[in-house]
């Protein structure tokens, strides 16, 4: 019994994901009511006010998810790991963006909450400024910030016209790409 319910709260909780990301690619989260929501998933308000408190409680806890998720994929960096695989790291995130491509969408348009982005740029530049600094701790603080400014709005721009294309490019393949953008701009890498 207990299975079924779990199912039916994912299931349910899935729809309203779903549906909140698609309205919010036609209008701001603002101008979207509980009641609109939940007739296009065809559930009660009851239900939906069980789990969440209001649509901009939904939209936090979606938010939050990804960024534990995405704090996730950064930890091999925070480690000191010397063993980490740059594009394999990449293709997880990327892998991650890809599974949340509404959500990342809607991030990136008007109607998205620059907020959570900027919470996800800081997560990368926390772990990378960490990660390159202590491999090379003669490299100065200064560049090495400017350098994750440059990388990471270029990045940001690769998947946002990766996203707005369908995500043709395999993740793997866009990961390599990115990686060779990474190595090859950085200007203190000779």
């Amino acid at each position: 019994m207990e299975t079924k319910t779990d199912r039916r709260i994912k299931r349910t909780r899935y729809l309203l994901v779903h549906a909140l990301t698609s309205l919010m690619l036609k209008k701001s989260i603002k101008d979207i009511t509980v009641k609109e929501l939940c007739e296009s998933v065809d559930i009660n308000r009851g239900t939906f006010y069980t789990h969440y408190r209001d649509i901009y409680d939904l939209m936090h806890q979606i938010e939050e998810e990804m960024t534990q998720e995405f704090h996730a994929k950064m930890m091999p960096l925070l480690s000191g790991s010397n063993n980490v695989d740059l594009v394999d790291m990449i293709t997880e995130i990327f892998s991650l963006i890809q599974n949340n491509a509404e959500l990342c969408l809607i991030t990136l348009s008007p109607n998205g909450d620059k907020n959570f982005l900027f919470r996800l740029v800081a997560i990368g530049k926390e772990a990378c400024m960490h990660a390159y600094l202590y491999k090379n701790p003669h490299w100065d603080p200064q560049v090495m910030d400017y350098f994750y400014t440059f990388i990471s709005s270029g990045c940001i721009a690769i998947l946002e016209q990766w996203l707005k294309e369908g995500m043709q490019v395999p993740v793997e393949e866009l990961a390599r790409i990115v990686k060779g953008f990474i190595a090859g701009g950085a200007p203190f890498a000779a």
